[in-house]
């Protein structure tokens, strides 16, 4: 029998059906995979049983709670994942060379980023480069840039993702604020813990904001809980409640009226970040420059003029630390 030569050898692979099990064993599941390859359920597993018979061996095994890679099905999974990473690499590469200011950025970011921030921001950077179309993805997941998802990426985040690189724009600093019809008429300054409130659902428990509530005012039970920003801005304006909101955002809602200062303690920073393969590209250069020198200034504008009622609530962590303070020193 004649040896076989590469070509032979790796005939049978086909890099859809390679991409297509690397999918699968990434999602665990059939549904999971179609929604990352934009597939119809029917066609992933047609691709993952032509890959099976291509190679002569099973690659998963199949449970009501899952697929789960067996041993072969991890060592096809690897090796495409390799594969796919150098494609992806090649294609940053050319991508990080170009030096035209003129094409297509992807930006990724938040709901929150998106509405209240960059609208103003990204219409007077389009104005100064007519060549450059901008594609914005405003869901909060977290988007891959090794894998191209998008080319740059305005987070608020306390630690960068590796190995993104990048700079810390501006600080994003947090505030109480109430409807006003809520604090319309007060003598006093508002009671926080006596103030009807909107609250964060448990899916976002973990922000940082969402902890100082916890902490600061652990007998408020909110009226409404949210699962998002956007949503705990909007049910505030509403009339709900109360809510600690980003400042930039709740500053530019009229209904809402600041009634503390800004938040000792919870603080993001908004970062601009890209992958180092393209920080080559002029167009990605261009845009993070502006946004790093822009971001800052907007937040300034917008906080200054959002409304604030005439005597701040006090914060109970505020007055505890002053209470702390006072003992030690006695």
């Amino acid at each position: 029998m004649s040896k076989q030569t590469l070509q032979e050898r790796t005939g049978i692979l086909d890099w859809n059906d390679l991409r297509t099990v690397l999918a699968v064993a990434r999602a665990g599941s059939l549904a999971g995979a179609a929604r990352e390859l934009e597939l119809r359920h029917s066609t992933v597993f047609r691709r993952i049983e032509q890959a099976e018979r291509r190679l002569g061996a099973r690659l998963f095994e199949r449970a009501r709670s899952g697929w789960a890679a067996n041993p072969q099905g991890e060592v096809v999974a690897r090796a495409a994942a390799e594969m796919e990473a150098a494609a992806l690499g090649a294609e940053r590469s050319i991508h990080g060379a170009d030096a035209r200011l003129e094409g297509t950025i992807r930006i990724a970011t938040s709901e929150m980023l998106a509405g209240w921030l960059l609208p103003p921001l990204l219409a007077t950077f389009l104005a100064e480069h007519p060549g450059i179309e901008i594609e914005a993805d405003v869901s909060n997941r977290n988007v891959d840039l090794t894998r191209r998802e998008a080319d740059i990426a305005l987070r608020a985040t306390l630690q960068p993702p590796e190995p993104l690189v990048g700079r810390q724009a501006a600080t994003m600093r947090y505030a109480v604020y109430a409807p006003k019809a809520l604090v319309a008429g007060r003598r006093r300054a508002p009671v926080l813990d006596e103030l009807p409130w909107v609250g964060f659902d448990e899916r976002i428990a973990h922000f940082e904001i969402a902890r100082w509530l916890r902490d600061a005012l652990p007998a408020v039970r909110p009226r409404l809980r949210v699962d998002s920003m956007p949503a705990l801005l909007h049910a505030a304006a509403a009339g709900v409640g109360a809510a600690a909101l980003p400042i930039f955002a709740a500053s530019q809602e009229p209904r809402l009226v600041r009634i503390t200062p800004p938040i000792e303690g919870p603080a993001m920073g908004l970062w601009v970040l890209h992958h180092p393969d393209v920080r080559g590209n002029a167009r990605v250069r261009a845009l993070a420059a502006f946004l790093a020198q822009a971001v800052p200034a907007e937040l300034e504008r917008v906080v200054q003029a959002g409304p604030t009622c005439k005597v701040f609530a006090e914060c109970p962590l505020a007055r505890r630390r002053r209470g702390v303070s006072a003992s030690r020193r006695s």
